[in-house]
């Protein structure tokens, strides 16, 4: 075997150690982070229906019988009747439980007084239109109420 010098020996050495270093490089650089999941864009705020759909709905010549409402409100099913001359009465629960009222329409909002729900005060919705014959109602807090369809009488 030949003689190696020491010139070669270090530049071996040398390269040697630059491809371990190179090699654990790998190994050792932390991965970059994850992505964070984009976070999904804000839910666009209800626009409520404007006081012409509201109309449409509850008072508009052709309603002469009244209308009939389908709903549910925190998982009980509901059905109201609203009559021309502004009194609704409420069924739900299965027929557990029943309640009278009157009802009036101002502006873009419906506002109803019961005889027994929420003491008899006079309490006012907005609604917003989820499907082309469903509503949602909203409280002026913005919390969500009640979720019904318009059928005829």
């Amino acid at each position: 075997m030949g003689h190696i010098g020491s010139t070669a020996i270090h530049r071996l050495l040398a390269f040697a150690a630059v491809a371990a270093l190179l090699g654990c490089a790998d190994l050792q650089t932390p991965a970059p982070p994850p992505q964070a999941a984009a976070a999904p864009p804000a839910a666009k705020p209800a626009t409520p229906i404007d006081a012409a759909a509201v109309q449409t709905i509850y008072a508009v010549p052709h309603r002469e019988d009244g209308i009939v409402l389908h709903g549910s409100h925190e998982g009980a099913e509901w059905t109201k009747w609203t009559k021309p001359d502004g009194s609704v009465e409420l069924v739900a629960g299965h027929g557990m439980f029943a309640d009278t009222g009157k009802y009036v329409i101002h502006g873009n909002m419906i506002c109803t007084a019961w005889g027994h729900i929420n003491g008899g005060k006079q309490g006012c919705e907005r609604l917003v239109r989820v499907s082309p014959d469903e509503y949602v109602t909203y409280d002026d807090d913005g919390s969500e109420g009640s979720r019904f369809k318009v059928g005829p009488p």
